[in-house]
């Protein structure tokens, strides 16, 4: 079973759209069986998947040592996908070790081929704990100056983490790709002056990316044809070569 966290501080690169798209390709396409985690307090991948309610388990109470990980776990109606919603409450949970998460992971040795973290675009203790649960973390980065200082941010505060979890590693994916000029620089600045881990395939500029979120499906079983859904099922390919 591999952990993998998706995470930027920068909001607007396709964060979610990254998780629940992999997440569902792992399982539809590839017949794994995914854990879907939204370590997020507004819980975009739990309303993606119509899981949000504040009156079911959550990762929250997970945290706050209410019940186990295992209790949490709802299953979407996706075949081999399931998912632990967040909540509001997850902003003020109180997380008592930062490899809490790491270790309810563990407890599911058998039960899941991945489990998916999708992450809040802050440095607060649950995004510490999903980063040092990963074996790799994903970062996704839409190529303007902004998106790319984030990245100077996260690689500073990843360092952070390896004293918790040496072995863990990030890479790069890069998100709303067009071909112009200032993305071209964006990519050669990533690649030859900061030498980032890369993946090779991009995902390109979709309006279905955003249709999906609307009609809360994933691209394959809403815009299939689109740009978007092939990047994200190349993507997923190569995911699977770099983590098997």
């Amino acid at each position: 079973m591999k952990t993998l966290t998706i995470m930027n501080y920068k909001g607007g690169v396709g964060k979610t759209a990254t998780a629940v798209n992999t997440a569902f390709n792992l399982a539809f396409l590839h017949n794994k069986r995914i854990l879907l985690i939204d370590c997020d307090p507004q819980g975009n991948a739990s309303y993606f998947f119509g899981k949000y309610d504040e009156t079911k388990a959550s990762i929250s109470g997970v945290f706050a040592g209410d019940y186990e990980l295992e209790k949490a776990i709802r299953r979407t109606k996706y075949k081999n996908l399931d998912i632990v919603q967040a909540d509001k409450n997850l902003e003020f949970a109180k997380i008592y070790s930062p490899i809490e998460l790491k270790e309810q992971i563990s407890h599911l040795e058998g039960r899941y081929d991945y489990v998916i973290i999708d992450c809040h675009p802050t440095f607060d203790m649950y995004t510490q704990c999903a980063i040092i649960a990963a074996n790799l973390c994903i970062v996704p980065v839409k190529l303007d100056r902004n998106s790319i200082n984030g990245l100077s941010l996260f690689d500073d505060h990843f360092q952070e983490v390896l004293d918790y979890n040496p072995d863990v590693e990030y890479k790069v994916l890069m998100t709303m790709w067009r071909d112009t000029r200032g993305n071209k620089r964006g990519l050669m600045e990533l690649v030859y002056k900061n030498q980032y881990p890369i993946f090779k395939s991009m995902i390109r500029n979709s309006a279905a990316v955003d249709e999906s979120t609307y009609k809360r499906k994933p691209l394959l079983k809403c815009a299939s044809r689109s740009n978007a859904a092939k990047d994200y099922v190349e993507f997923t390919a190569e995911l699977l070569k770099e983590v098997e």
